[in-house]
């Protein structure tokens, strides 16, 4: 059975009751907590930006990402906000207390997903906006037009940072692109997570839009 629509209007209601109050305009950058992508970075996930995370597989360290992001801004006091395409976020398998600055957006289409994040970016009250897309059907991830993708590089520049999760490069013009290559092995998955997520590998694929902004900045 399918779920009813929730109107803007609903979602609107449900945020502003539990966060009354802007959480602040963004600036510079926010830390994820992962090592390999903080120090690439220069600090962080850019605010005002798009930044596509290619996590392919269920091994590939896009999970452990996210539970070190939740962590992360939750020390800093950071709000954040979750947009889960597929339904693949597993609260059990991260800290408590990581979810208690989280708004946690479960959709069941790829337009559904994108619709919230636009929205959710516009609002600017979130640190950083997660659109996770790993686990959608790629028929429908392929037929996004890129008129969405740029509206949503224009709603970003309300000051947040946005993070895409993608099992594929699928971004159009995109500053920065990390690229999770490696998978972890059964002999990995026995280690804590703190101790992957900081030796965890990460490529950093500078965008074409990034490029552009170096050449005229």
């Amino acid at each position: 059975m399918s779920r009813p629509p929730v109107s803007v209007a609903d979602l609107r209601q449900l945020l502003a009751a539990r966060f009354p109050g802007k959480a602040g305009k963004s600036a510079g950058c926010v830390p994820t907590g992962v090592p390999a992508i903080d120090e690439a970075l220069g600090g962080g996930l850019p605010a005002g930006r798009l930044t596509e995370l290619v996590a392919a597989g269920a091994g590939s360290g896009g999970q452990s990402v996210l539970a070190q992001l939740l962590q992360t801004t939750r020390a800093g006091r950071q709000r954040v906000a979750l947009i889960d395409g597929a339904e693949t976020f597993a609260p059990e398998a991260v800290v408590p207390d990581s979810l208690q600055h989280l708004v946690w957006v479960r959709c069941g289409t790829v337009v559904q997903a994108l619709s919230a994040a636009d929205m959710l970016v516009r609002d600017g009250n979130y640190a950083v906006v997660v659109v996770d897309l790993c686990g959608c059907a790629q028929r429908e991830l392929r037929r996004t037009p890129a008129t969405v993708w740029h509206r949503l590089h224009r709603a970003a520049q309300s000051g947040g940072a946005v993070l895409v999760k993608t099992p594929y490069p699928l971004v159009p013009a995109v500053t920065w692109r990390l690229v999770l290559p490696a998978v972890y092995c059964l002999d990995d998955q026995r280690l804590p997570r703190a101790v992957l997520t900081a030796h965890l590998p990460v490529e950093i694929d500078r965008g074409h839009a990034g490029l552009e902004e170096e050449r005229t900045g």
